[in-house]
């Protein structure tokens, strides 16, 4: 397969972007820097077997998620999909039948994400979903991902003191008072992530400048929280 000096494939030009787009820097203040939150709906939690079946990304600048930009998109898996998966998201291999595979459905993912930091809840569960679909492209995934549940972890101790095991997505917007999105459809999810990341941001960043570096790097503050926490 030929691919070009920067590891994609000759002619995907969308690939090309992705790689060689700017980051912004480790130190660029919050609101100045290219947010994405994403969100996959899934046949299952496993990258090695399961399949993203769908995805929602919105984009977030200037500290605003700006909708008119959302984009998302349905992906035909290559194993059937389990009665318990359609339970939790509800989409059906009827719903499917006529939708592409990953690798050819993720362009405009692809679009989106270029040039932007990630921004995700539960954001283990989305790197490696992500990291395997940009593989089937020649990609591999860039930058930091910023995770809304950590995020949101350091401002409840903040808040109200102690820490929380688990932290859902509809638990953490119901605390930020923000309004409920119908859960498990990947763009309303995402679209609750981003608008958790901003507020989250707002929050911290009243006590101490936020950063791209210090927002990532998010999860040692908690790891530290945990040392003076101890269950």
């Amino acid at each position: 397969m030929i691919r070009t000096r920067a590891g994609v494939r000759a002619g995907d030009q969308l690939g090309e972007r992705y790689a060689t787009a700017s980051l912004p820097r480790r130190g660029t203040p919050w609101r100045q820097a290219r947010w994405c939150a994403l969100d996959f709906e899934l046949t299952g939690l496993d990258p090695r077997v399961d399949e993203v079946i769908s995805f929602g990304a919105i984009p977030i600048e200037d500290g605003r998620v700006v909708l008119a930009e959302a984009v998302r998109g349905l992906a035909r898996p290559a194993a059937e999909i389990g009665e318990s998966a359609i339970r939790v998201h509800g989409i059906r291999a009827a719903d499917l039948a006529r939708a592409p595979l990953l690798a050819d459905a993720i362009d405009p993912l692809i679009a989106v994400l270029s040039g932007r930091v990630l921004v995700c809840h539960f954001a283990s569960v989305e790197r490696a979903f992500l990291t395997r679909a940009l593989a089937q492209r020649g990609l591999r995934m860039r930058g930091p991902i910023v995770d809304t549940e950590v995020l949101g972890k350091v401002w409840l101790h903040d808040r109200d003191g102690g820490l929380r095991a688990h932290l859902g997505l509809g638990e953490l917007a119901a605390a930020l008072g923000l309004p409920a999105e119908y859960p498990h459809d990947a763009l309303a999810d995402a679209l609750s992530t981003a608008q958790a990341f901003v507020a989250l941001a707002s929050h911290l960043d009243a006590r101490h400048r936020e950063t791209v570096g210090s927002l990532a790097r998010a999860g040692r503050r908690l790891e530290s929280l945990r040392v003076f926490n101890p269950r």
